[in-house]
Formats: C-alpha cells, sequence, structure tokens
C-alpha cells in the first residue's frame, strides 16, 4: 500500500514572498533619505536597518528561487490539464495499464481502496533502467471498475488545472463565468461547501463532466472529470 502525500501551497508561498519584496523596497527607499538629511545621529541604525532589509531580502529571494526550481521539477503528468475526457493523454475508458502507457508512469492500488470491484491507483515515477519506483506523484487518483478508468480525481494542493485554467482555489464564480452559467450548484453531503457540477450542455455529453468540490467559502478543494454516476459519488469508492 502507498501512501499520499500533499504538496505545499507554491502558489501562496510565491505570493507572501513577493509580498515580503513588495514591503522590502519602500523600506529601504525610506532608509535612503533619512541619510540624506545629514542627521548623523541615525546613521548607526538606520544602517542597522539596511543591513537587516538586505538580509530579508536576500532570504525572500533564496525562497523565491528554491519555489522556482519546485515548479520546474513538476513531473510531466502534473503538467497535464484535466478535460470532460480525462487528464492530458490518460483517457476515460482506458485500461489502467493503458493508462501508464499513455502516461508513462507506474500505478499503485491506493489505500483507501475498500473494493475489489472499484479500486483507486496513484502515479508514480517508474525508472525502466533500475525497474524501480523512484517517486511518488500527489494529488492525482484514477477510479478503476472492471479494469476501466471511470473517473479521475485531482486532489487538494495539486498543482493540475482544467484547460480553462480552473483549479485547487478556483471559486465559484470564476467556475460560472468559465462555463457560462451552465452550472449546477448543490450542498455538499458533509461540509459546509457545495458541489459544482458542469450541466451537459456545458460538459458536451449526458455521459461525462466534471465536479467541483468547494468549501464554506466558495473555493473549490478538489475537483474530478469522470463517468455518470461515479463521478458524483462523494466517498469514491467507498
Amino acid at each position: 500500500m502507498i501512501l499520499r502525500f500533499r504538496k505545499s501551497k507554491l502558489k501562496s508561498t510565491v505570493g507572501r514572498a513577493k509580498r515580503l519584496l513588495v514591503i522590502a523596497v519602500p523600506a529601504l527607499g525610506m532608509s535612503g533619505c533619512v541619510m540624506m538629511t545629514g542627521q548623523i545621529s541615525t546613521l548607526r541604525p538606520v544602517s542597522a536597518l539596511v543591513t537587516h532589509i538586505m538580509v530579508r531580502a536576500t532570504a525572500v529571494g533564496a525562497l523565491i528561487s528554491k519555489v522556482h526550481q519546485r515548479l520546474d521539477i513538476l513531473q510531466p503528468l502534473e503538467k497535464e490539464a484535466v478535460s470532460i475526457g480525462g487528464l492530458g493523454p490518460v483517457r476515460l475508458g482506458m485500461s489502467i495499464q493503458e493508462a501508464a502507457n499513455a502516461a508513462q508512469v507506474s500505478f499503485v492500488v491506493a489505500p483507501m481502496t475498500q473494493s475489489e470491484l472499484c479500486q483507486y491507483y496513484l502515479p508514480e515515477v517508474y525508472d525502466p533502467e533500475k525497474a524501480t519506483r523512484v517517486a511518488s506523484i500527489d494529488g492525482i487518483g484514477l477510479m478503476v471498475v472492471n479494469d476501466q478508468v471511470i473517473r479521475i480525481d485531482i486532489w487538494s494542493e495539486s498543482p493540475i488545472k482544467t484547460l480553462s485554467g480552473l483549479g485547487i482555489g478556483s471559486t465559484i464564480e470564476e467556475i460560472d463565468a468559465v462555463y457560462d452559467g451552465q452550472i449546477d450548484v448543490t450542498p455538499h453531503p458533509y461540509t459546509d461547501g457545495s458541489y459544482v457540477t458542469l450541466t451537459s450542455e456545458a460538459a458536451g455529453s449526458n455521459l461525462y463532466s466534471l465536479v467541483f468540490e468547494t468549501d464554506k467559502e466558495g473555493r473549490v478543494t478538489q475537483f474530478r472529470t469522470g463517468q455518470f454516476p461515479a463521478v458524483t459519488w462523494a466517498e469514491g469508492c467507498s
């Protein structure tokens, strides 16, 4: 059994880092103005302040660099987009072996699986030369029934988005705008959030749809594409 690990919120980290830099720039400018007035008694503390600001800016720069490096090492499957029919090269209706071949990854049965008839598979990076799994790919789950992929879940904190740019953290208003109001919003059965489901007109199909789960603030916490009725199952394979 392979446990799921969650990614850090990269976007929010970058956002915080950028705000720190914006705060640092005005502070540095104010320090320069004080130094030019010739108030000798303030030179030493201002100098110390400048040093502190520069150290802080260097640390923030290093943080941004690390975040960018993390973004650069996203696995190919994490850079794909979710559509009505699948995730990048992985299409609904494929066998799990066909999905593995298409995505060039391996899949392992998830620990959440409670039925042999319905199972979740989690993707992992596979090294064919060493014949070993080398890294997990978090935030993606394939629901498989009768050896067919019938649903693809994108879980909290995954970087994956839809073809329209919707993803974790998107709002109901943004979903509504993208699909021109062709959505059904219903109460979440277990939380204070909502289910946002594309209508058949928006999905262009009576067989497949996209479902977004939101928190009480109306922000997406996870979403999925899949066949009816599996795409609407609140408890997955349970």
